[in-house]
């Protein structure tokens, strides 16, 4: 009876074993567009944010599902004051070249970004800080010029570490290959197609996540039925953004799943401030009034985004109140501060948005028109790949408070902005700062409030210092939110896939089942 009792154990032990999946060969993931740029340290920008983590480390992490603040290559950390913080870092931690990950290391890529020459679109994510003592190669201190109560969560998405040995080398070389001492480092990109990681061999999180897929595919697909399809066709294994009309049929191939998060992004719509009409503040309160925001949410998006009445998320460390309210649809009094604006007989005006990059981009930018048209705009809908709207963006921003900015042709422009950092200050700077990565507005009394709201000690008079700067900006109308999206996941079912509320992507959690 032992002896058969023996040979069943050992059947059981041997099936189980047998049963156990193995790691994943390769995960094909795909995304509306690509990043810009494989250094980490010059761009900001929403796919970026996702895939950089691939290949570069940040000192701390958000965990998947929780949102919570932990350790990452730092592993610990302690407030040494108001303005200082110790950290200790990894000391098994290594770059894909071998070479250690050192404190000098962290503060060399902190300095890059926030250098002159760099001309990083990061920089004004790092307003706070002073400078990096280096104590020896695992710990250092962060002075920041004052109470900086967001670091841990900014550091969460940006301050990638940089290899130093890159210092002086041309942008190319970061496309070719990869210089971080992530969990894969880049093998190919083939530009505006797919981008090829293999697992890092050295990288110190092999013990924690020992599964993780040995090859990571980034496919580049801008239309979100095309993505749709490929995933079906099992050409992809992950997909972001699956469009509301299209939900239903993923669900209904029993391969594959659906999951729907809230996520920290805002659909908003910015303007061309001071050019033309957009200079008179009752033809923006007239914009704001003449939008419906919730037909939009419920018809184009289906219900998966959530009312905003605001431009902070529920995640952000401070500022967010969940009973703001924004200016509701109001048509008739739309009418009426057209009326009493310097434009009574309306305008020609162009909204520009991207094609695919944001859940019912297109479709939203389209039916706006008809919104506006009710109180006298002549609105026509311009939608356009992301390079091309992202260089339209940028040309105007580069001009603002130059001679010649006044001059260009007024633009409303639809688009998101995910926030992922969790710090209300960094998307005021984004959106209506002086040097903001998305600002068309300048006002230097407005940008000393914001840093003076970003210093507060007590979380309190922060909050309240948050809020009033919120009601500037919907006292000037300086941007219109419309609502916070979900983020919607397709993936295959042999995988084990936890979406996460920041819109990022971590395939080294991706296990097969």
């Amino acid at each position: 009876m032992r002896f058969l009792s023996a040979i069943l154990c050992a059947f059981m032990l041997a099936w189980g074993a047998q049963a156990q999946a193995a790691p994943l060969e390769k995960v094909t993931i795909v995304l509306p567009s690509e990043t810009p740029t494989m250094h980490p340290l010059t761009e900001s920008n929403f796919i970026g944010t996702i895939v950089w983590r691939w290949a570069y480390d940040t000192l701390v992490s958000a965990e998947t599902g929780t949102g919570k603040i932990g350790p990452w290559l730092a592993e610990k950390w302690e407030k040494l004051g108001p303005t200082q913080t110790k950290f200790w870092l990894r000391k098994d931690a290594k770059f894909a070249d071998g070479t250690p990950v050192t404190a000098a290391a962290v503060k060399y890529s902190i300095d890059t970004i926030v250098a002159p020459e760099t001309k990083s679109r990061q920089a004004a994510y790092f307003r706070e800080y002073k400078g990096i003592e280096v104590l020896d190669d695992h710990t250092f201190i962060w002075h920041s010029k004052g109470v900086d109560n967001g670091l841990l969560d900014r550091l969460a998405t940006w301050g990638l570490i940089v290899n130093p040995n890159t210092k002086g080398k041309p942008l190319a070389v970061f496309a070719q290959t990869s210089h971080g001492s992530g969990p894969y480092i880049l093998k190919s990109w083939e530009k505006a197609q797919r981008m090829v990681f293999e697992a890092n061999p050295n990288w110190w999180g092999r013990a924690k996540y020992p599964d993780l897929p040995k090859t990571v595919i980034l496919r580049r697909i801008v239309e979100p039925t095309t993505r749709v399809k490929a995933l079906l066709a099992d050409e992809v294994d992950v997909m972001s953004g699956v469009p509301p009309h299209l939900i239903e049929q993923v669900r209904a191939n029993p391969k594959k799943a659906v999951a729907a998060v809230p996520g920290v992004r805002l659909m908003y719509l910015n303007y061309s401030h001071g050019i033309g009409p957009l200079a008179d503040r009752n033809v923006l309160l007239a914009i704001n009034h003449a939008v419906d925001f919730e037909k939009i949410r419920k018809t184009i998006l289906g219900g998966l985004a959530e009312p905003m009445g605001q431009i902070y998320h529920p995640w952000t460390y401070a500022g967010y109140d969940p009973k703001r309210q924004w200016y509701p649809y109001d048509p008739e009094k739309a009418k009426a501060l057209m009326k009493a604006s310097k434009y009574p007989n309306g305008f020609k005006i162009t909204i520009h948005t991207a094609i695919g990059r944001y859940p019912g981009d297109k479709e939203t930018c389209e039916a706006l028109p008809g919104m506006l048209k009710a109180i006298g705009i002549d609105a026509t809908c311009k939608p356009m790949n992301y390079p091309l709207y992202t260089r339209l963006r940028r040309a105007y921003i580069d001009k603002v408070g130059k001679k010649d900015y006044e001059k260009m042709e007024p633009v409303l422009l639809y688009q998101g902005f995910g926030n992922s950092a969790n710090d209300p200050a960094g998307i005021m700077r984004a959106f209506a700062g002086c040097k903001g990565a998305w600002s068309y507005y300048c006002d230097k009394e407005l940008d000393a409030a914001i840093d003076k709201a970003a210093r507060h000690p007590d979380l309190e008079d922060q909050n309240a210092a948050f809020g009033k700067i919120i009601d500037i900006f919907k006292e000037r109308a300086l941007v219109t939110p419309f609502f916070r999206i979900h983020d919607v996941y397709a993936y295959d079912k042999r995988l084990n896939f936890a979406a996460r509320h920041d819109e990022k992507i971590y395939p080294w959690e991706i296990t097969a089942k």
